[in-house]
């Protein structure tokens, strides 16, 4: 690599720290896991087929190559500085701080979506310690800068909640403060641990948990290099890159001469961040009050809408019996050959290890996925070419072809009776395809193949039951207001209304592929799956921080199965009873701040300063005999009124979530009031710190709780990449034919 990083001994000291030189400017590049929906293939493209090799691996985005700049080190703000309060220590001391500039250069990056928000984060640190004490965030929304920042005030224990979770779109992970170049296992202050393993003498893997939604997270250190070089979790996948690929990326893109992003003001953001510790806490009001209700704005409420079963294909083949659309001339030929492939699917799920007989069974089902392309681009193809040649045309509101003859005057003489489609009952996606169509927004491609895909990819009539797209109707419902009247689109003197079970449908398909955050990690019933990851204590963090402090909606998986089941939830209401349990009176020297242990017997200023300097140095104490170590410390007089075992309050938890509903029919409208929905109980222990600060928690059974959770933010509309999960659905034309007013 090439980096110009002040030098890192892995021996001395032992603690592994990071370290960075003004000016200096390295790269990560990330990959996030799509939200987990329908079922376990992949979708394959109608154009350009080459194999289905990746249908059934996992789903990933594109890599984003951010770089990381540091405009600020050994920076001391003065006390009139909004920056000053990060800079005091638990001794009273002020540290120095490091300042870390990130965006996303486009001579680096060819993603439209990304770059239309034009991402650009700040990242303050604890510099002696690589805390991170804030994070500030400038995205463009709706060619508005918005601006939001988080902090964190618990700097002086080894975990942070801004360094060992992922709130944000850019890589932040970094270890718990105390990991040994050496290796070795620690426990910390919360309970959890970290655990090092030395690879050589200059690299060290450090594996720990995610503060925020319980999964696993190694991230690996190299001597000398000012980030980690690699970090690997269940939804994130991060690499240092060097230099050279760096200047073959640049190559290899457009030539672009961007303009440097602006200097934001990330001091004054800072200032008014939302402090993440609150998020962690069972506070002293709640527990007086024997539980709290959380609840978003009213205007934040999601709607309800229909799941949009994969076995049926309502959203091509249309929703009600009685309406008719012109894709159900192609279902009598596709429906066999999708029945082989959901059969084969199964099969393939089935056979946990890579053999023959699953190789033999992936190209039988690449075989049958090829005839369903060729079946679908020649039907939709001869649709376009007619409708080109005016063989089919619209006339009266309907969609019309006459009777063809073929083979006239010869023995095999017939004729292919005519038809016509009121085109106001055509099936959501034909029907905005022909608007499509008509307007022009097609380019080179063939805008039928909106349908043909939806076929193609998300029409199951042998999968399962559970297979939906509920996580597309999630989003649809967090992010934008419910329609609630039907509305008219007019093109070329042609009146085209879309009734609200069509644009609900249509703004489902339309999210499948949302900016989104992920906790915890879905259940597929593998070895090594843990049913438990998202643990009671990232739910209470999750429902703390999007509910009750942001006041925004979320996604819960509801059970904890191989069926996922996505549901948005607006409130919860919960129980909070305290319970005895057995604490130590004993003061807790890798938690108490100055004043608390100068009030221990024994202890002056002098040698409670000294504590805490160990403890920055070194991370928190894993035996109390440590203490010997400390000059001036008398460890025999101090062994009895010091602890390292943090004393825990008990909590049992009875948690009852409102969560909107998929289960109504296409054209359900919802109350002026409140959604339809249904609730669930889920019931929990939690134990805190002596002040409330969540540590551990236990499910009261442990299939009876959420799977994971997943919020989703920003739904791109850029017209060179469309965020839609299926590539003909442009999701600016929804904005364009329906009113940007739609967005929340």
């Amino acid at each position: 690599f090439g980096f110009l990083a002040c030098n890192t001994s892995p021996k001395q000291p032992d603690v592994i720290q990071l370290q960075w030189s003004e000016g200096q400017e390295f790269h990560l590049a990330s990959t996030q896991r799509h939200v987990a929906d329908k079922t376990v293939e992949n979708s394959v493209s109608l154009e350009n087929y080459t194999g289905g090799s990746n249908t059934f691996t996992e789903r990933w985005t594109e890599e984003a190559i951010w770089t990381y700049k540091v405009i600020d080190v050994d920076l001391y703000p003065t006390s009139d500085d909004e920056l000053y309060q990060y800079s005091i220590s638990a001794t009273g001391n002020q540290v120095p701080l490091s300042v870390i500039k990130v965006i996303l250069d486009p001579s680096l990056n060819n993603d439209a979506q990304l770059l239309e928000l034009d991402p650009v984060y700040y990242l303050v640190f604890q510099q002696n310690r690589n805390r991170l004490a804030g994070i500030i965030e400038f995205l463009n929304v709706d060619g508005e800068r918005v601006e939001k920042a988080y902090s964190s005030g618990q700097l002086n224990r080894s975990w942070s909640i801004l360094s060992q979770s992922n709130l944000t779109m850019i890589p932040t992970y970094l270890a718990p403060f105390g990991a040994r170049w050496s290796g070795g296992d620690r426990k910390l202050e919360n309970g959890s641990s970290l655990s090092a393993e030395k690879i050589d003498d200059e690299t060290t893997d450090v594996y720990f948990r995610d503060e925020m939604g319980g999964e696993d997270v190694v991230v690996r250190y190299e001597a000398g290099i000012p980030w980690p070089t690699s970090t690997v979790s269940d939804n994130i996948n991060v690499r240092l890159v060097d230099d050279i690929e760096i200047q073959n990326v640049r190559a290899s893109l457009p030539a672009m001469s961007p303009e440097a992003p602006e200097n934001f003001n990330y001091r004054r953001a800072l200032k008014s961040s939302f402090n993440m510790d609150r998020a962690l806490t069972l506070n002293k009001e709640d527990i007086e009050n024997e539980g709290f209700i959380a609840t978003v704005y009213d205007e934040y409420k999601p709607w309800a809408g229909a799941w949009w079963p994969l076995k049926k294909g309502e959203l091509v083949f249309g929703y009600e019996d009685s309406r008719k659309t012109y894709s159900e001339r192609i279902k009598e030929k596709v429906d066999p050959l999708k029945l082989e492939m959901d059969e084969l699917s199964k099969e393939i799920r089935e056979i946990k290890e890579d053999n023959d007989e699953k190789k033999e069974k992936q190209e039988k089902y690449e075989e049958k996925q090829k005839e369903v392309i060729d079946a679908l681009v020649e039907f939709y193809g001869d649709l376009q070419t007619d409708l080109d040649g005016g063989k089919i045309r619209i006339e009266d509101g309907k969609l019309v072809k006459d009777a063809v003859v073929e083979n006239e005057g010869e023995e095999d003489e017939r004729t292919i009776p005519a038809w016509d489609y009121d085109i106001n009952e055509l099936s959501p996606m034909d029907k905005f395809a022909l608007v499509e169509y008509l307007n022009g927004n097609w380019r080179n491609s063939n805008p039928f193949y909106l349908s043909a895909w939806e076929i193609l990819n998300s029409y199951n009539p042998g999968g399962e039951s559970w297979w939906g797209h509920c996580n597309g109707w999630a989003a649809a419902a967090i992010l934008t207001h419910e329609p609630r009247e039907a509305q008219t689109i007019t093109v070329d003197g042609h009146d085209f209304e879309f009734t609200t079970a069509d644009q609900k449908g249509l703004l489902t398909e339309s999210h499948y592929s949302t900016y989104s955050k992920f906790y915890g990690a879905r259940y597929n019933g593998d070895e090594g799956d843990d049913v438990k990851d998202l643990t009671p204590e990232n739910f209470q963090k999750l429902i703390n921080y999007y509910l009750r402090e942001k006041k925004v909606p979320f996604v819960f998986d509801t059970t904890a199965t191989e069926a996922v089941w996505n549901f948005p939830v607006y409130e919860a209401d919960f129980i909070i009873e305290e319970v005895e349990s057995e604490t130590i009176n004993k003061v807790n020297v890798n938690t108490a701040d100055l004043d608390t242990l100068v009030a221990v017997e024994g202890i002056d200023e002098t040698q409670a300063k000294a504590i805490i300097a160990y403890r920055e140095k070194n991370g928190n104490l894993q035996e109390l005999r440590e203490l010997s170590d400390i000059e001036g410390i008398d460890f025999e007089n101090l062994k009895d009124l010091l602890t390292i075992i943090t004393a825990e309050r008990q909590f049992i938890i009875s948690a009852t979530v409102m969560l909107t509903t998929d289960n109504v029919d296409a054209d359900h409208i919802d109350s002026e009031d409140e959604p339809e929905s249904f609730n669930k109980t889920w019931e929990y222990t939690l134990y805190t710190d002596q002040d409330g600060l969540v540590l551990r928690g236990e499910w009261a059974d442990d299939e009876k709780h959420p799977d994971f959770a997943w919020v989703p933010y920003q739904n791109p509309r850029s017209a060179d990449s469309n965020g839609s999960e299926n590539p003909y659905l442009r999701y600016k034309s929804i904005l364009q034919n329906f009113g940007k007013e739609i967005e929340k």
